[in-house]
């Protein structure tokens, strides 16, 4: 009874795997690629045919090619300077598919699908070309559809891509050794440079000086050309009395040089404001002169006083009182103020 049972639960798990296998490959994808040529120089276009099998249960959405991008070089490992990881890889053309965009999935429409004994085929061949060398294993595309069924592995096709003839030829030309640097002495050549910058410097600073001082000159004879202003006598000699009054001459002791100051003052003013030699005239003789000149008669005796003491004090060292300096400098202005030229017009 035992073998009997044991005899049945084989059986029941030799169907089941058997079975199970059977649904397994029913589900399966194949999606393969050939390539007739096994190497190929950079850059050259290769053909490759795409097969791709779908059991007829199966809803196919789309192929995607965008796995080309990660190819990986068999020869990096061996190589990771001058090889690079992944294929450079682009496609040209895309067969009678009319896709452009290695990206972009290709969708079920734009596919031709056969179907045939339970199974959908689609076969394509495409171009591509590879941009570095290395050994590279090119698979088919990727199957997208919405049951998951699984894409059975197969023998992907290899190819070898290297440079082409001429670049691997080898340099035959034969360098010379490398040679010490040869110097020469230095000649008048060598320095020239430095003197053409002298020359410029020494150019341009005269060049600058000359016009400075032309607008120097410039600005000299303008100047020369605005006439000082012309004061009448009254105000020069206004001016004259009170600078030496500032000056505090007899208040220090100096009572010859402030009586000399206050004659030369009005003598100057006299000759200005009459026309006569006063500085050169004595006291006497500069009356007899403004007589003759338009001079008020009023005020010659007021003149003789201030001129007389002056006098004295200047040649006979007289020494007048403290207060008589200070009287005749305010008589002196009044002098000047009363006989100027405007009172006289008026």
């Amino acid at each position: 009874m035992n073998k009997v049972i044991s005899l049945i639960l084989r059986t029941f798990f030799v169907l089941f795997i058997l079975f199970g296998i059977n649904f397994s490959i029913h589900t399966q994808i194949i999606s393969t690629s050939i390539i007739k040529v096994d190497s190929v120089q950079i850059g050259d276009t290769v053909s490759v045919d795409i097969k791709v099998t779908i059991p007829s249960g199966v809803t196919l959405q789309s192929l995607d090619f965008s796995g080309y991008r990660s190819i990986e070089n068999e020869l990096y490992n061996n190589d990771t300077i001058y090889l690079d990881k992944y294929a450079d890889v682009e496609i040209l053309n895309f067969g009678h598919w009319k896709h452009t965009d290695m990206g972009t999935p290709i969708p079920a429409s734009s596919l031709k699908i056969i179907n045939n004994d339970g199974q959908q085929t689609i076969t394509n061949r495409i171009a591509i070309a590879i941009y570095n060398m290395g050994v590279f294993s090119i698979p088919g595309p990727v199957v997208v559809n919405n049951e998951n069924a699984a894409i059975l592995p197969s023998e992907s096709a290899m190819i070898k891509v290297f440079l082409p003839e001429k670049m691997m030829k080898q340099d035959t030309i034969a360098f010379n050794p490398i040679k010490d640097i040869m110097t020469e002495e230095a000649d008048i050549s060598d320095y020239l440079i430095y003197l053409y910058i002298l020359i410029a410097i020494g150019l341009m600073a005269a060049i600058g000086y000359y016009f400075y001082k032309l607008k120097k000159k410039k600005e000299e004879e303008i100047i020369s050309v605005i006439p000082d202003p012309i004061l009448p006598a009254h105000e020069k000699a206004l001016l004259a009395l009170k600078s030496l009054s500032n000056q505090a001459l007899w208040q220090r002791g100096y009572i010859k040089e402030y009586q000399s100051g206050l004659t030369d003052i009005i003598r100057t003013y006299l000759e200005e404001r009459y026309g006569i030699k006063a500085p050169e005239m004595t006291t006497d003789e500069i009356s007899e002169a403004l007589k003759n000149a338009d001079f008020d008669k009023m005020y010659i005796s007021e003149l003789k006083e201030i001129l007389q003491i002056a006098d004295l004090v200047k040649f006979a060292k007289a020494t007048p009182q403290d207060d008589i300096h200070s009287i005749f400098m305010d008589r002196a202005v009044e002098f000047i103020k009363n006989t100027k030229e405007a009172d006289i017009l008026s």
